[in-house]
C-alpha cells in the first residue's frame, strides 16, 4: 500500500506519513501536487493519505475515502448512559466486567459500545482482516469524542489485524464471555454504519460451521451473530434468531 500526505503537506505531516509507511511496511510517495487518483493509477495499490491528524483510505479508484469515525457508537453510548436499551448489548447479554471477542470489527462501532458497557474491569478485543484494521489501530488511539467516558472506552479497545479464521483456533477454551460475528450481509442494508465505504474493502467470506464450533469452545456464555433478517445463516449455523420486526438485521444467539 502507498502512504502519502494531503495536498498541502507540512513537515510534520510528511514525517508522520513516512513513519506510518515504515511501521506498516508500506511505500511512502511524495504528493507533489498529484491527485490521489493519479497516484493509484500509477501504483495500482490502495493509497492511505495522512492529513488533519486523520488517515484516509482510497481503494479501487474511488472518489470518496474511508476513514475512522465512531459513527453510531457515540449516540448509542450516550443513550446507554441514560438507561436506554441497546439491541446489541441485550443480544450479547453484556454487563460491566465481562469480556467480548468481536471477530469482524469493521469500523468497530459495536466493539466501542461493548467496551463502554463492560467498563474498566471488562475486556473487549476485536479482529479485522482487512485494511480497516489499520484505520482502527490509528484512529482509536487519536479520536477525541468530547466525552471522557467514551474516550476511555475507545482507548481500552484492542484491535488485532488478522482474520478470525487464523486466530480462533489458537485461543484457549472459555477465554471470553461472548464471541461475536458481524459478517458482511448478503444484501446491502443502508442503515448499517458506513456500510457503503466498508463494502469496498471488507472481506466477504462466509462463516463456516468449524468457526462456530471454535467460537463455542472459546465463549463461556454466548456466541452471537448479526445478519440480514432473511439470511439463511441463522438456521444453517443453528443460531436462535431474535426477531426484530422494525429492523432489517437480526441477532442470532447460541446459549452456552
Amino acid at each position: 500500500m502507498i502512504f502519502t500526505t494531503a495536498g498541502r503537506p507540512t513537515i510534520s505531516s510528511i514525517n508522520e506519513a513516512k513513519r506510518l509507511s515504515n511501521f506498516y511496511s508500506g511505500t511512502y510517495i511524495d504528493r507533489n501536487k498529484r491527485s490521489v487518483k493519479d497516484i493509484m493509477k500509477d501504483s495500482q495499490e490502495p493509497v492511505i493519505v495522512y492529513g488533519n491528524n486523520r488517515l484516509y483510505l482510497y481503494v479501487d479508484n474511488s472518489i470518496e475515502p474511508i476513514f475512522f469515525h465512531p459513527n453510531s457508537a457515540m449516540f448509542r453510548c450516550k443513550s446507554l448512559a441514560k438507561g436506554m436499551a441497546d439491541p446489541f448489548i441485550e443480544a450479547c447479554g453484556l454487563e460491566e466486567g465481562m469480556s467480548l471477542l468481536d471477530c469482524t470489527a469493521g469500523l468497530a462501532s459495536d466493539s466501542i459500545v461493548a467496551s463502554f458497557v463492560t467498563g474498566v474491569n471488562g475486556r473487549v478485543e476485536a479482529l479485522e482482516g482487512s485494511l480497516l484494521a489499520l484505520l482502527l489501530q490509528e484512529g482509536l488511539a487519536k479520536w477525541d469524542s468530547g466525552n471522557e467516558e467514551i474516550n476511555q472506552a475507545i482507548r481500552r479497545l484492542s484491535i488485532t489485524w488478522k482474520r478470525y479464521e487464523e486466530v480462533l483456533p489458537t485461543i484457549p477454551d472459555n477465554a471470553y464471555d461472548v464471541v461475536y460475528f458481524d459478517p458482511m450481509f448478503e444484501e446491502t442494508i443502508l442503515e448499517s454504519d458506513g456500510v457503503q465505504g466498508i463494502r469496498r474493502v471488507a472481506l466477504y467470506d462466509g462463516i463456516s460451521p468449524e468457526m462456530v464450533t471454535e467460537a463455542k469452545r472459546i465463549a463461556k456464555r454466548r456466541v452471537v451473530l448479526k445478519d440480514f433478517w432473511k439470511s439463511n445463516r441463522f438456521e444453517q449455523l443453528q443460531f436462535h434468531q431474535l426477531v426484530r420486526k422494525t429492523s432489517k438485521f437480526h441477532y442470532g444467539i447460541i446459549e452456552l
